[in-house]
């Protein structure tokens, strides 16, 4: 539990930290979404939208889901849909 809250508050303390414009960092993106899965989509979107909660929570219990998720982020992807077919590239 411990974990998980102190991995919240470094991804917070992040997203406090990163630009509010359109992010062209996909190395920022990418560590975004490793910490908090879906975040690195969501910083390449702006911040714009609401928080990625189906997918942070899914990307704790389902490793495959924060690997997606790097995976998009680091191809600038700001879609917020849950890309759930792991095996395949991202499509831009």
């Amino acid at each position: 539990m411990k974990k998980i809250f102190a991995a919240l508050a470094i991804g917070l303390m992040l997203m406090g930290a990163a630009p509010t414009a359109k992010a062209a960092d996909a190395g920022a993106a990418t560590v975004l979404s490793a910490i908090l899965p879906g975040c690195g989509e969501w910083y390449n979107n702006g911040w714009k939208g609401s928080f990625p909660f189906v997918e942070c929570i899914g990307g704790y219990i389902c490793f495959c889901i924060t690997l997606s998720s790097m995976m998009d982020a680091a191809n600038g992807s700001a879609d917020e849909a849950l890309r759930i077919d792991f095996w395949s590239s991202p499509s831009k």
